[in-house]
C-alpha cells in the first residue's frame, strides 16, 4: 500500500519504461472520426456506458444471424459444386473436392462465429469466410467458361446481408474495403467487363451503399428496442413515488451486491428505516403530502447512499439500503445522518424515523441479514422511536 501512495506501480503490474502511448493519437483520432461518421441520430444523447451496453446487445442479437448467413454461403457453394459436377452449370475451373473443402471451412467459420466471445476474432473469421466464398464463387481459373456475371451477382448477396448485420463502424469499413478489393482484383485478373468499368463500379458501390442503408435501419430499430426494454426494466424495478428501487428491483440488485461483497470479502451492512407514525402524517397532509414526505426521504437516501449503495422502498413507509464496504459503525453513522436530515417539522407535520442496522456475518444470507436488521428496527420502535439501533454482530 505504501508503494501505491508514492505512485509506484503495484506488484505484478507491467512497468512502462517510456512515455510511448499504447495507441497513437492519430489512430485514436481516426477511430473517433469514423465513429462520428457512422453515428446515427437515434444514438444521440447516449453516454459511453449506454453506447457500449447498446453495442453488446446488438452483438448478442446479430451473432447467430451472421453465423447463419455464413452457413447459407457454405451451403450455396456446396450446391453450386453439385451442379457443376452434374453438368447442370459450367464450371469455373476449381476441382469439386476443393470447393467442398472450402464449403466445409466456411461452415466451420460459421460455427466458430456463433461461439467465440471476442468480436475481433468473429470479424476476422467472417471476413475470411466471405473472401473464400468470393474467390470460389466469382473468380474462375484461367480458361474456365463459367458465367462470371451471374456468379458475382449471387455472391454479392452475402456481403450485402453481412454488412447489414455489422454493429461496429470498423466492421462496416472492413466489409466495404473487402468488397472494393475483390472488385478491383476481378478487373486485374480478368480485365474490364463488357459493360464497361463505370457500370461495374456503380454496381459495386451500390452494393456497399445498400449495405450501409440496411445497417443504419437495423441499428435504428435496435436502438428503439433497446430503449423500450430499458424503460420496461426501469418501470418494473423502480418505485414511481420515490425513484428508488422497488421490492422487485431490491431483490435483484441487493442479491447481486450481497453475493459480490461475500465473494470479495469486503464488509457489508444493511440499514432498514421506517417513518414513524406515517399514517398520522398521511391523514394530516393527505396523500399528496404523504407522497412528498416519502419523496423527501428517498432523495436523502439516494444522495447519502451514492453509487455504491443499493437503496429501495420495500414497503409503504419502509425503506432499506445495502452498503458495500461499510461495517456496523459506519452504517450507523449513515443512518444517523439520514435521520437527522429527515427529522423536523415540514408543512405542519413533525417527521421522524427509526432505523435498524445489521452488519453481515460470514456465511449469512441476505434474508438472514434482513431479519436481524428488522429486529434492530423493532428495538428502535420499542425504545421510543426516532432512533437507530444496531443488531449484535456476534
Amino acid at each position: 500500500m505504501r508503494g501505491e501512495q508514492r505512485g509506484e506501480p503495484v506488484s505484478g503490474a507491467p512497468r512502462r519504461t517510456g512515455a510511448q502511448p499504447l495507441v497513437s493519437p492519430m489512430a485514436v483520432g481516426v477511430l473517433h472520426r469514423l465513429r462520428g461518421f457512422f453515428a446515427r441520430e437515434s444514438t444521440q444523447g447516449l453516454d459511453s456506458v449506454e453506447r457500449e451496453d447498446l453495442t453488446q446487445a446488438q452483438l448478442r442479437a446479430t451473432r447467430p444471424i451472421v453465423s447463419g448467413v455464413l452457413l447459407c454461403g457454405a451451403v450455396l457453394l456446396a450446391i453450386i459444386t453439385v451442379f457443376e459436377v452434374a453438368g447442370a452449370t459450367p464450371s469455373i475451373g476449381y476441382p469439386g473436392w476443393l470447393q467442398m473443402l472450402v464449403a466445409s471451412v466456411v461452415a466451420g467459420c460459421a460455427a466458430a462465429v456463433a461461439r467465440l466471445p471476442q468480436w475481433q476474432h468473429r470479424l476476422v473469421l467472417t471476413l475470411l469466410a466471405t473472401l473464400l466464398l468470393g474467390i470460389f464463387m466469382s473468380m474462375p481459373l484461367p480458361g474456365a467458361i463459367g458465367q462470371l456475371a451471374l456468379r458475382t451477382g449471387l455472391f454479392q448477396l452475402l456481403p450485402l446481408a453481412l454488412m447489414a448485420l455489422m454493429v461496429r463502424p470498423v466492421s462496416l469499413l472492413a466489409f466495404a474495403l473487402l468488397i472494393v478489393a475483390m472488385a478491383q482484383l476481378r478487373i486485374v485478373l480478368y480485365g474490364e467487363p463488357g459493360t464497361g468499368s463505370a457500370l461495374y463500379w456503380l454496381y459495386t458501390l451500390t452494393t456497399i451503399g445498400f449495405g450501409l442503408v440496411l445497417a443504419g435501419y437495423r441499428s435504428d430499430f435496435a436502438v428503439s428496442a433497446w430503449r423500450m426494454r430499458r424503460r420496461l426494466v426501469q418501470q418494473a424495478s423502480t418505485d414511481p413515488v420515490t425513484g428508488l428501487l422497488n421490492r422487485n428491483g431490491w431483490s435483484e440488485r441487493a442479491e447481486a451486491a450481497h453475493a459480490r461483497a461475500a465473494a470479495a470479502g469486503v464488509p457489508l451492512a444493511l440499514v432498514v428505516l421506517d417513518i414513524d407514525f406515517f399514517k398520522r402524517i398521511n391523514d394530516r397532509l393527505g396523500h399528496d403530502g404523504g407522497d412528498a414526505v416519502l419523496q423527501r426521504l428517498g432523495a436523502i437516501m439516494q444522495a447519502r447512499a451514492g453509487v455504491r449503495g443499493c437503496a429501495a422502498r420495500i414497503g409503504g413507509e419502509e425503506f432499506a439500503v445495502l452498503l458495500e464496504g461499510h461495517d456496523a459503525g459506519s452504517a450507523r453513522t449513515f443512518a444517523e445522518y439520514v435521520r437527522g436530515e429527515f427529522g423536523g417539522e415540514h408543512e405542519g407535520a413533525v417527521t421522524t424515523l427509526s432505523a435498524g442496522v445489521a452488519e453481515h456475518r460470514p456465511g449469512e444470507t441476505l434474508r438472514e441479514l434482513m431479519r436481524r436488521a428488522d429486529l434492530a428496527l423493532y428495538s428502535a420502535k420499542r425504545e421510543g422511536r426516532d432512533r437507530v439501533c444496531v443488531a449484535p454482530v456476534s
